[in-house]
């Protein structure tokens, strides 16, 4: 046997060490990645399992999230009507002086410059209280019915797919990155070891057709048992009488619910998010109609003693076009102060805690399937796509000895 040819056999078990280590690495690489389809659709060409499957994903996130671990409706309870109302109207104080002005010069030209200035703060003063309270109802109505205003599912699911697909990549790789790093190594070690005993195969049977069916096990191997070593038993067993084992996602799961619950508190369904979608999203219309409805009700108060004035005047229409602008005014400018709510919002809702806590409790079967819904079903493709790596540097150390 020659020199180099010998030097490559004994060099098997490295070989097959980085056989394992490049198949592994890459699958993992081939499961995040790339997170838009790249090549011709649609055969020819990959997209990461992850991004591929985002919206069956983002659907099983929204029945976690939504259903086991979180009661948004319930936590919306935490919030204090009394600090939502102070901070909005510390900062609508300027906008609502200018209403009064308007709501007097609507009616007749000059009107505010002649009511005497303890009238007109008392009328300052009882547009603010009547302000305070149509914030409060509001509170109060979304505390009590969260859902006509608000999709809490969809908008977890729009923030985990389309556009926001690589959020989902993101969280896998944060909340599972000790995984997906383990099954990297693991190749390997595995891999070594297999190489052992490919070594001692081939002193038995020196067939260079082999060596690329040696490397298709190779690859299949590695990849199967660092998936099995990641999520059983789900339980801690002991084996041999001495080997304590755990799965590794499960054996980490106070960090595991930390990490998950954080993102979810602070990318999904951040405070920001809920506001904006409150404020700004499809739930404006509702919320700004029920803002506006209330402001009316209560300009209608205010000016009750000027409606007869108005009427014998034949200004009724020019009032009822300016209570309209000035409602719309203040519910565009409520709207706007709310945003900046959301670290208040934010702390009292404690979403981070409560959804930690649940998902500490889960039972381990609910617990694994967080992480391994991402690619369970494309688990046999995970381990052949390292199965087939593993043939072609197989194919290769073939042609070489």
């Amino acid at each position: 046997m020659e020199d180099t040819s010998k030097l490559i056999l004994f060099s098997m078990p490295f070989t097959y060490a980085l056989i394992g280590y490049i198949t592994n690495w890459l699958a993992i690489k081939m499961t995040f990645y790339p997170i838009r389809f790249y090549g011709y659709p649609p055969f020819f060409g990959w997209q990461g399992i992850i991004p591929r499957k985002a919206n069956k994903i983002g659907s099983k996130f929204v029945e976690v999230i939504t259903e086991k671990l979180l009661d948004v409706q319930q936590v919306t309870k935490r919030i204090d009507e009394t600090i939502i109302e102070t901070n909005l109207l510390a900062s609508l104080e300027p906008v609502l002086q200018s209403t009064a002005k308007e709501i007097a010069n609507g009616i007749e030209p000059q009107l505010w410059e002649k009511i005497p200035e303890s009238f007109r703060k008392e009328i300052i003063l009882k547009i603010k209280t009547e302000s305070g309270n149509i914030i409060k109802k509001i509170i109060r109505e979304i505390q009590t019915d969260l859902h006509s205003k608000l999709d809490i599912k969809k908008l977890v699911y729009d923030k985990m797919t389309g556009e926001n697909t690589n959020l989902i990549v993101e969280m896998f790789q944060t909340v599972g990155g000790p995984e997906f790093k383990f099954i990297e190594r693991s190749g390997l070690y595995f891999g070594f070891l297999i190489g052992l005993f490919q070594l001692f195969f081939w002193f038995q049977y020196p067939l260079p057709w082999s060596l690329p069916l040696q490397g298709v096990l190779v690859g299949y191997i590695t990849n199967f048992l660092a998936i099995q070593m990641i999520f059983r038993p789900l339980e801690p067993r002991t084996y041999f009488g001495v080997v304590h084992y755990h799965g590794l996602f499960l054996k980490r799961k106070v960090e595991v619910s930390r990490s998950f619950a954080k993102i979810v508190s602070e990318e999904i369904l951040s405070a920001k998010n809920i506001l904006d979608e409150l404020l700004f999203g499809k739930a404006a219309d509702i919320l700004i109609h029920d803002i506006q409805t209330e402001i009316l009700i209560q300009i209608d108060k205010i000016t009750t003693f000027t409606r007869p004035l108005l009427k014998t005047q034949t200004k009724w229409s020019k009032y009822e076009e300016t209570k309209l602008a000035i409602s719309k005014q203040i519910s565009e400018a409520t709207v706007l102060q709310a945003r900046d709510l959301d670290r208040y919002v934010h702390r009292s809702l404690e979403l981070e805690k409560e959804m930690s806590e649940k998902m500490i409790q889960l039972s381990s079967k609910d617990f694994e399937s967080i992480l391994r819904s991402a690619f369970q079903e494309d688990e046999l493709l995970l381990i052949l796509v390292g199965a087939f790596l593993g043939g072609c540097i197989g194919f290769l150390q073939m042609i070489l000895v």
